[in-house]
Parts: C-alpha cells; sequence; structure tokens
C-alpha cells in the first residue's frame, strides 16, 4: 500500500444573477512529501471514487510503504485541513457559457454543442414570439385598409354602374329628339330645343360620372398601394428578429462563478493507503 492525503469536501457555487445553484462532492489524492510543505494540494487529483468505497481494513499479506514522519503526526492534519479548504476557494471554479445576442446562460455540466442547440431553440421561440407582437401591432392597420379597399371598390362600381346608366339615358334622350325632329320635317321646335338641351345636360352629367368613376378607380389604387407598403413594412420588420449571427455562429462568453468561502464544506482530510501491485521488477503499479 501507497500512502497517499485524502481530501473530501463539498463545494456549493451560487449566483442568483445567473440563476445557479450548483452543489459537487470533491474527493481529491495528494501526495506526501517530506519537508517544510509536505502536502502540495496543487499537486493533487481528483480520487475518481466516492468515500463510501474505501475500505477499512487492508488485503491479507499486503504491505505498506515508508510513512513519512508529518504523515505520523495528529497535528498536521488540522493545517492539511485549512491549506486543502484554502486550494478549493482558490482553484475551483464554475465555468459556463453565455449567449450575448439572447442573454441566455448554459447549465452547470452543460456542453458548448449542448448549449448552442439549445440557444437555437429559444432563438426560434424568441423570433416567433417577435413576430407575433408586430402581427398584433400590423394586424388592425391591414385590416383597416382592406376595408376601405373593399368600400372603395364598391363606390367605385356603384360610379361605373351610374355612368352606364346616364349614357344609356341619354342616348334615348338624344335618339328620341333628333327622330321627332327629323319625322316631324318642320323647323326645331321649342320642345325639340327642350329636348336637345335636356340631352345636353345629361351628356354633362356624362362627363361627370364618367370623372367620378376615374377618380373613385384612383383612390382604390392608391389605397391598394399603402397596403402593400404596409406588408412590406411589416414583413421587413419580421426579418430584422432574424440576428445576422445566430446562436450557431456567434462567439460565446465565459462565465465563472467562484466559490465563497462560507460554501466549502470539508468533510474529511485523513491518510489513505493505495493499493500497488509489486511486480517482478519490482516496479509498482495501481490496483484500483
Amino acid at each position: 500500500y501507497h500512502p497517499v492525503l485524502l481530501g473530501a469536501a463539498q463545494v456549493r457555487f451560487v449566483d442568483a444573477k445567473a440563476a445557479v445553484d450548483e452543489t459537487r462532492a470533491l474527493v481529491m489524492l495528494a501526495p506526501i512529501g517530506e519537508g517544510a510543505v509536505a502536502v502540495d494540494w496543487q499537486s493533487s487529483t481528483e480520487a475518481g471514487f466516492g468515500l463510501d468505497e474505501l475500505e477499512r481494513e487492508p488485503s491479507q499479506n499486503a504491505r505498506f510503504g515508508s510513512l513519512p514522519a508529518e504523515a505520523a503526526s495528529a497535528k498536521s492534519y488540522a493545517g492539511w485541513s485549512r491549506d486543502f479548504a484554502a486550494w478549493l476557494y482558490d482553484s475551483q471554479t464554475l465555468e459556463l457559457w453565455k449567449s450575448p445576442s439572447l442573454g441566455e446562460i448554459s447549465r452547470p455540466g452543460e456542453s458548448e454543442r449542448d448549449f448552442r442547440v439549445r440557444l437555437q431553440q429559444a432563438a426560434r421561440e424568441k423570433r416567433d414570439a417577435g413576430v407575433e407582437r408586430l402581427r398584433k401591432t400590423y394586424a388592425p392597420k391591414l385590416t383597416a385598409l382592406e376595408d376601405r379597399i373593399r368600400r372603395a371598390e364598391q363606390a367605385e362600381e356603384r360610379e361605373r354602374e351610374q355612368a352606364k346608366q346616364q349614357k344609356l339615358q341619354t342616348a334615348i334622350s338624344v335618339g328620341a329628339t333628333l327622330l321627332g325632329a327629323f319625322l316631324g320635317r318642320k323647323a326645331v321646335s321649342t320642345a325639340t330645343m327642350g329636348r336637345a338641351a335636356t340631352a345636353a345636360r345629361a351628356g354633362s352629367r356624362i362627363l361627370k360620372e364618367t370623372q367620378d368613376v376615374a377618380r373613385a378607380g384612383e383612390t382604390v389604387e392608391v389605397l391598394k398601394q399603402r397596403l402593400a407598403d404596409l406588408e412590406a413594412e411589416f414583413k421587413t420588420a419580421a426579418e430584422a428578429l432574424d440576428p445576422a449571427a445566430g446562436p450557431a455562429a456567434e462567439e460565446l462568453e465565459k462565465l465563472a462563478v467562484k466559490l465563497k468561502k462560507t460554501n466549502i464544506t470539508v468533510r474529511l482530510v485523513a491518510l489513505c493507503w493505495l493499493p500497488q501491485w509489486q511486480g517482478l521488477e519490482g516496479a509498482a503499479k495501481s490496483a484500483y
């Protein structure tokens, strides 16, 4: 068995702004040497096993390696425990990713790839929500214009029908006037002149009706152009909701959550004997 120093602790990373509250259990193994600094936790490595996996009794016929003098003194362990807590405070951080465009932060243990996949989904949801807000803003305006176009088209149709009827009535009036004058074989009478004047006035009304139809047509076209412009404006605003560089391509920021001393709980600092195989040539090989 080879002697090492085992340090077990529970650390808690807390960051209210990042909505992080992560607790981790650590079991570290540090070599024990001689001299002023017998234990350097910076040289420690993760044990790869939990405290519940430790055995209290050695295997039969096992041999123990030499124990450094510092490790044989009970006072040493109190100092090593303080050093262990100090090393944890300086060395342990929880590294997360942050999206500048969305403000989202990765979850503890989430890989960059998985985080980007989640960001793409969040970006789609954000875009869809933005488009829905735009739709609610533009919908009343679009509906109002469509209603105005419908009424304008109805007015244009009425004007066109009135002009058509006026042309028909005028044609009949003029025809009757000319026919009466021709059949009477007399100089144009007062009645004939009156009918001619009426026909002339009807002609003026035809011109007015024709002009009204033209104006109604212009109004419909103006309203349709306004509708097309508003639809184009909506489309441009909706397309602007898609960022130029999406979550799959943007450069993520690194967010490091540091430990607070009050969130470090040292559970155990103790001597641990690691099993090793002794080869025929004398070289030792880890047995765990």
